[in-house]
């Protein structure tokens, strides 16, 4: 019986969006999969005491010296497949294993993006050893897996990988069908915010999400209303009257902004995949999207475009374009399908 381990310390994350949520879904949809294969598979986590999702078929294992967490995939998780005969997989490449090859998974190249900007000494070394991380992992790799065909070639034209060694394996929107919200207990609180109609953002404020074209974008549009969602790692313009920051929010108050907005922008200039905008279509809500990386490769037809460097723009004419049914775009993307690519990978090793 094949073994395989996946490295689950994303698992313990407090933050829930993101890399976590790819994570969390695939081993979901694995964990269903799996029943009645010869396939045995191990989830190890660090040994903390932190609260861990349960599976009814995969085994997950606290392992490692007790209370350790940062580093711990560097030294406890590589001594653990180092005496163990597994086959690694990671669905980050901060979580992949070094000592033996395996199977891990790529979400986009920011790392070397940012080597070929200028940066003070402290990043500089920062980024470099990202980068270092980056290119053992490629090279100690059986097999590759990347979130959109737009990142796939992306790394393979810069490690010149074998594109027989890869795969596309999406990220999709099923987590939201369980999430609800009251609506009413939710408009009480947002009241004050909610007197007129508004345009809803929801993601980082890295550069590459491009928060700079709502800022901009704001300005020029005084009668118009922008909320931003999400953590905040630098100020923002506070002399901007029509746009109001209002820090994390749960997956039932994204659910409850998106359904009421007057469009979901993301301005971004840079992404992997992108799921907030196919969280938003899900909800029923426009989208004004960035024609750049891999954003036209996942949403086709079903999204409204814009430049993201032009801040000269009618929002009113934008939210009047005519864009493709969502519906059919949410048939692409699934969890349970991507879980099944990785599975079949998985059979072949």
């Amino acid at each position: 019986m094949k073994k395989i381990v996946f490295n689950g310390k994303l698992l313990l994350r407090d933050e829930k969006r993101g890399v976590y949520r790819y994570t969390y879904e695939i081993l979901k949809s694995i964990d269903k999969l799996i029943d009645n294969t010869n396939i045995e598979i191990e989830i190890i986590v660090p040994n903390v005491n932190r609260e861990i999702p349960k599976f009814d078929n995969i085994k997950v294992i606290k392992y490692g010296r007790k209370n350790v967490f940062k580093c711990w995939q560097y030294i406890d998780y590589q001594y653990y497949i180092l005496k163990n005969n597994v086959i690694p997989v990671s669905l980050s490449p901060d979580l992949a294993s070094i000592v033996r090859k395996g199977i891990n998974t790529f979400h986009d190249m920011r790392i070397e993006h940012r080597m070929k900007e200028k940066m003070d000494i402290k990043s500089f070394f920062k980024y470099l050893i990202f980068f270092i991380r980056n290119y053992i992992v490629i090279k100690r790799s059986k097999y590759l897996i990347f979130v959109s065909d737009f990142v796939r070639n992306e790394f393979i034209n810069y490690y010149n990988i074998e594109k027989e060694k890869t795969v596309v394996v999406y990220n999709a929107w099923q987590h939201l069908l369980n999430v609800s919200f009251d609506e009413k207990k939710l408009i009480i609180k947002y009241k004050k915010i909610l007197e007129k109609d508004f345009y809803f953002y929801i993601g980082g404020q890295e550069k590459n999400k491009n928060i700079k074209w709502i800022l901009e974008v704001a300005k020029k549009n005084k009668k118009d209303l922008f909320i931003i969602a999400g953590p905040v790692n630098r100020i923002i313009d506070n002399n901007i009257n029509n746009l109001i920051y209002i820090g994390y929010i749960t997956d039932e108050e994204m659910a409850f902004f998106m359904k009421k907005c007057k469009a979901f922008v993301f301005p971004s200039i840079y992404e992997g995949f992108g799921i907030p905008p196919l969280e938003a279509l899900y909800f029923g809500s426009k989208v004004i999207c960035s024609d750049r990386s891999c954003l036209p490769e996942i949403y086709k037809n079903y999204v409204i475009y814009i430049n993201p460097y032009n801040y000269n723009i009618n929002l009113d004419e934008l939210v009047d374009m005519k864009v493709e049914d969502a519906k059919n775009l949410l048939k692409l993307y699934s969890w349970d399908r991507s879980a099944e690519i990785i599975l079949d990978i998985i059979k072949r090793q």
